[in-house]
């Protein structure tokens, strides 16, 4: 059996950046990617209460899987086995639930770079990862540097 490695993705260019090193990662370890994306929750409460357009539960989620969908394709181009992986909640939690119930190898994901106040304020989805989940997280930064916890 191969060893599994998690790729979360959230459609920006943060999480792109992880990609190159996940996929780096699955070809030098035989490894399938799980292209993980959430349909997260929060953004449908925020948009029916004003906080922008209209975004219901099934949109975030539709959303999700043309992100996941993309990953793959890409993952797939660099001769990688891959599967697309598409949740509904709060994304940390449920990248976290989704490598324990796999028992994945690792978890390569992408950062915002962000520290202090705006961290904060803001919340950082990779922070709560590294606290939460049960494997190692690789963390790549906007400028390609590479972390792991």
């Amino acid at each position: 059996m191969s060893p599994d490695i998690i790729i979360p993705t959230d459609g920006s260019e943060c999480a792109e950046k992880a990609f190159d090193v996940g996929f780096g990662l699955a070809e030098k370890l035989g490894a399938t990617v799980h292209a993980v994306a959430v349909g997260n929750v929060k953004l449908a409460e925020i948009s029916s209460i004003g906080g922008g357009g209209p975004r219901t539960k099934e949109d975030v989620t539709e959303i999700a899987a043309e992100w996941a969908d993309d990953l793959v394709e890409a993952a797939e181009a660099r001769g990688l086995e891959a599967t697309a992986v598409v949740r509904t909640g709060d994304p940390a939690a449920e990248i976290a639930a989704y490598a324990a119930d796999l028992d994945a190898e690792m978890i390569v994901m992408g950062t915002a770079g962000r520290s202090g106040f705006k961290r904060r304020i803001l919340g950082s989805v990779a922070d709560e990862v590294l606290r939460t989940a049960p494997v190692p997280v690789l963390t790549v930064r906007p400028d390609g540097q590479v972390d792991a916890a």
